[in-house]
């Protein structure tokens, strides 16, 4: 009896917890994560997925990493699998014995390599919208119960309020980033350059902190500060911003200036400090020898030293009028080439693994294109 009341006591503890996620984190992904955890110990099963309602598709998804590549699990929502089923009539299932029920032939071959005897599907809904489904995968006890069929609707209730909070903040996230990208697209109408450069500047940052694994707030962060990297520029002059030929030492000078520019335009916005740093010192380098400030290794912010890595391969493959842009190949191993003393060694580190598993990597000429510069 007492451990009856015991493990009862645990669920309540476990679902209390779960309620809890947005409090400690609005990161879409890591709410999803620790989310499956705590609802496998509520309902004591192998494994649970968290299915998402795709916004502009009748599918519902479930995304998961192996090393550094992302899987994806789709259903449409009909009757004909498991997940579509539950989304399709937003109804609790539970199956008892997988092996009998003709819908199992369109499992995952996730699912099929844990080799399901028994599932329990709900859905989260919000006033009659799908949210998203939870699949929970073989019981430790033998089959999904009653009480389990229960508790999983306060599941459903509890997860759908965290979910809701942290997609609204994402879609929040989203909308900031559009408004500033307007922004940034302000200076390309003094230079298409630096217009399409920006765009591009914010892919390769992303592509290299996402090998660095940077968690939420940092990817945020560094993102907004790619975009606005090149902020200060809307203050320089056209006749040196629109200049068709190399800038004179003078002309030089005065471009050096964007970052304390665009540190002049956003210093003043409370909560951007890490985004402003990593505009404003994206020039510096681990020598010594950057602008303005001269900073050295450690003293530069992480996302500064990615957009410095960045920002500088882009140019090097862009065309502009006065000359053509280099191979990314000769490009790539310009960079690594500067490692530790104009690139932080450990963003070097993480482009290079990143440029390797993309189509710009050609291993076999690189030697050639070498030696034709």
């Amino acid at each position: 009896m007492v451990s009856d009341l015991q493990k009862k006591i645990e669920r309540y503890e476990e679902l209390i917890k779960l309620g809890q996620l947005t409090s400690s984190s609005l990161d879409i992904k890591q709410i999803q994560k620790k989310a499956c955890t705590s609802i496998a110990k509520l309902l004591d099963c192998e494994k649970v997925l968290l299915y998402r309602k795709e916004e502009k598709l009748q599918e519902v998804v479930y995304r998961y990493q192996i090393d550094h590549n992302i899987e994806e699990v789709r259903f449409a929502i009909d009757e004909h699998s498991f997940v579509g089923a539950c989304a399709h009539y937003l109804a609790t299932l539970s199956i008892n014995n997988v092996k009998m029920d003709i819908r199992k032939k369109r499992e995952s071959d996730l699912v099929k390599s844990l080799k399901p005897k028994n599932i329990l599907l709900f859905p989260l809904v919000s006033k009659g919208e799908l949210i998203g489904v939870v699949e929970a995968i073989n019981s430790n006890k033998g089959g999904f119960d009653e009480e389990d069929v229960h508790f999983s609707e306060a599941i459903a209730n509890e997860l759908t309020t965290t979910l809701l909070n942290a997609l609204l903040f994402e879609k929040q996230q989203r909308m900031f980033i559009q408004v500033v990208e307007s922004l940034a697209d302000a200076i390309g109408k003094k230079d298409a350059y630096t217009g399409g450069h920006t765009k591009r500047v914010r892919h390769f940052a992303e592509m290299i902190g996402k090998e660095m694994e940077l968690n939420f707030n940092e990817m945020n962060d560094l993102l907004l500060a790619s975009v606005l990297h090149d902020i200060g520029k809307i203050g320089i002059e056209d006749s040196i911003l629109k200049k068709r030929a190399p800038l004179t030492d003078s002309e030089f000078e005065i471009m050096k200036s964007h970052p304390a520019l665009g540190h002049e335009i956003l210093k003043k916005i409370e909560g951007l400090e890490n985004v402003v740093d990593g505009m404003r010192f994206h020039h510096e380098r681990p020598d010594g020898k950057g602008y303005p400030f001269g900073l050295k290794d450690g003293e530069i912010p992480v996302i500064a030293s990615i957009i410095s890595v960045a920002d500088t391969f882009d140019a090097m493959i862009s065309t502009r009028p006065y000359r053509k842009g280099l191979p990314p190949m000769v490009a790539y191993e310009e960079i690594l080439k500067y490692s530790g003393t104009q690139f932080d060694t450990a963003v070097v580190a993480a482009f290079e693994r990143w440029f390797k598993k993309s189509r710009m990597y050609k291993d076999s000429t690189l030697v050639s294109q070498r030696k034709a510069s």
